[in-house]
């Protein structure tokens, strides 16, 4: 009896680049928007942003990545996962944060500010980076196509200067709205 090959094809390297997507939008949603930053550059002026912009970009590298390498649909599912572990964080957050402090811990209106608006970050940053992401990867998918597969390099910024722009028009008014934050900079990158 000789055995049937297997025909299902193997995906080197597809958990690891989920895994990495996941922990940078977690840690650059719920770590980095803590702490505004701010920066006097010349001929520029003044940069004032949240610090989670600073690795934020690298969510979208791997988007590109996953569409280019494994497909649409396998991205897609990566940035689910990512979606969950995000709100799954911001919901541990939110419980930690309301939890009662022991009396002797000093601690909490510092835990409150780092932590106290993970929500409403997570919120904004789910609902921009769902819009932003998707669009990275149909625009990115459909250069593809465009180009027969030729151009990488312009597919993959193309796709991500349009991604992280409805990205960015749409995170920072819903995470900041109302909060007397302004952030001086055209894009979460």
């Amino acid at each position: 009896m000789q055995r049937q090959p297997n025909t299902q094809r193997q995906y080197r390297y597809y958990d690891f680049v989920m895994v990495a997507f996941v922990v940078v939008l977690v840690c650059s949603n719920l770590i980095g928007p803590a702490k505004i930053s701010q920066f006097d550059l010349p001929l520029i002026g003044t940069l004032t942003f949240g610090a989670g912009v600073l690795f934020f970009p690298i969510s979208y590298v791997f988007g590109d990545v996953l569409t280019e390498v494994y497909g649409y649909a396998r991205s897609r599912r990566v940035i689910w996962t990512g979606f969950a572990a995000l709100a799954f964080a911001s919901a541990m957050a939110w419980v930690i944060v309301a939890l009662p402090p022991a009396p002797f811990w000093e601690n909490q209106h510092a835990y409150e500010i780092a932590f106290g608006s993970a929500w409403r970050i997570s919120l904004a940053g789910l609902l921009a980076f769902a819009c932003g992401e998707f669009v990275n990867s149909v625009v990115l998918a459909k250069m593809k196509v465009w180009t027969q597969g030729r151009w990488l390099w312009t597919r993959t910024i193309g796709s991500t200067i349009v991604g992280e722009g409805v990205d960015s028009l749409l995170f920072y008014p819903l995470a900041f709205y109302g909060t007397g934050i302004i952030l001086m900079t055209s894009c979460r990158w």
